[in-house]
């Protein structure tokens, strides 16, 4: 091997992939065989025997083993192998051979132009293969929340990739809040404002051996992840799912005990969570925001937040008259349309700096 270009060490967190370890050091040799460069597995204690395989490899590979007492969470996986890093340029993994190895040289080539790379899905290029269409909505809809959530990560493509280049001082100089957490890159980058970032496109694989890790632990671990990234969006939760509550018990109230018909049940509904999402977020949630009286900013809210109601009454309808005659359902289908465009819109035009 050759020494003249950085050093790059490839992070890879493991459980249970013992049928995959053999052909990702191959592979992973195979496109850096022009690179200094060593693999650091971190196995959080795989009954299948993945460590003890990946020993008899370092014989072959350069790789190293950082062995865990269980499943600690991926980001501290990953911060644990950053540990024992030798390389300059730290590249992080699956071991499932979803993501390509082929792909790190190309991730190497834009090493020296950008402060992290990301192998990216959304990017033109790139694609998902064998995702079954309900991983595919979960997929693009948490990248989405992302992208909204995360303001440093609107203009990525792909900011939950688990598949990218970054360097190493970088790594070691952000402060991780969810150690627990699957998705180190959106912490990093939640936490920088000027990094520069490029994509590469890459082809997302099907995975051929082994199980998928995507669980509910993984998808609230990810949930969790963005309250504690965000705290004002935390706060704005709490009051959304209080005007939810209140909006549905009202629906409730009208359609099922008293009887009226859903149109006037849900706009009575809507308007009362309205105007409790205003009082809770005025007196909490942008309490530091606020500027002029309150019955202006009253107003203002009712105005700013005209088109997620108005999508919200239709979706509303719609759902009910045409598909299910069911008002709590309806209603929270409405509810889910107007609740992004809600808070944007708030934030931008209703509490503003004084």
């Amino acid at each position: 091997m050759t020494v003249s270009r950085p050093v790059v060490s490839v992070v890879v967190p493991t459980y249970n992939e013992r049928e995959n370890i053999d052909e990702l050091l191959s592979r992973i040799h195979t496109s850096l065989n022009e690179v200094d460069y060593e693999v650091v597995v971190v196995d959080d204690n795989s009954p299948d025997g993945t460590a003890e395989r990946v020993i008899e490899l370092s014989s072959k590979y350069p790789v190293k083993l950082v062995r865990r007492a269980g499943k600690l969470g991926l980001s501290s996986a990953i911060l644990d192998g950053v540990k024992v890093c030798s390389g300059d340029y730290v590249v992080v993994m699956d071991a499932d051979l979803q993501h390509p190895p082929e792909v790190i040289k190309e991730l190497l080539q834009n090493a020296g132009k950008c402060d992290i790379v990301i192998a990216s899905r959304y990017v033109r290029g790139g694609c998902i293969v064998g995702f079954p269409l309900i991983r595919r909505v979960i997929s693009l809809g948490a990248t989405y929340m992302a992208r909204i959530l995360v303001p440093q990560a609107r203009s990525i493509k792909d900011p939950l990739s688990g598949f990218f280049l970054i360097r190493k001082e970088l790594i070691e100089e952000t402060e991780i809040a969810v150690p627990s957490g699957y998705k180190i890159l959106l912490e990093i980058i939640s936490q920088h404002n000027n990094l520069k970032i490029c994509e590469v496109p890459y082809v997302f694989q099907s995975r051929v051996r082994g199980e998928s890790k995507l669980s509910k632990k993984e998808i609230l671990s990810y949930v969790k992840q963005l309250l504690v990234i965000m705290p004002d969006y935390y706060k704005f939760a709490v009051v959304g799912t209080s005007g939810v509550l209140v909006n549905l018990g009202v629906v409730w109230l009208l359609s099922y005990v008293l009887s009226l018909p859903h149109f006037i049940a849900s706009i009575i509904g809507i308007e009362t969570s309205l105007t409790n999402n205003f009082v809770w977020n005025d007196l909490w949630t942008f309490r530091k925001r606020r500027s002029g009286k309150r019955w202006w900013r009253f107003l203002k809210y009712h105005a700013s937040t005209a088109v997620g109601t108005l999508a919200q009454y239709v979706v509303s309808q719609l759902a009910y008259y045409l598909l299910i005659k069911e008002s709590l359902i309806s209603q929270a289908l409405g509810i889910l349309v107007g609740f992004i465009a809600n808070y944007l819109i708030s934030k931008k035009y209703v509490w503003t700096q004084p």
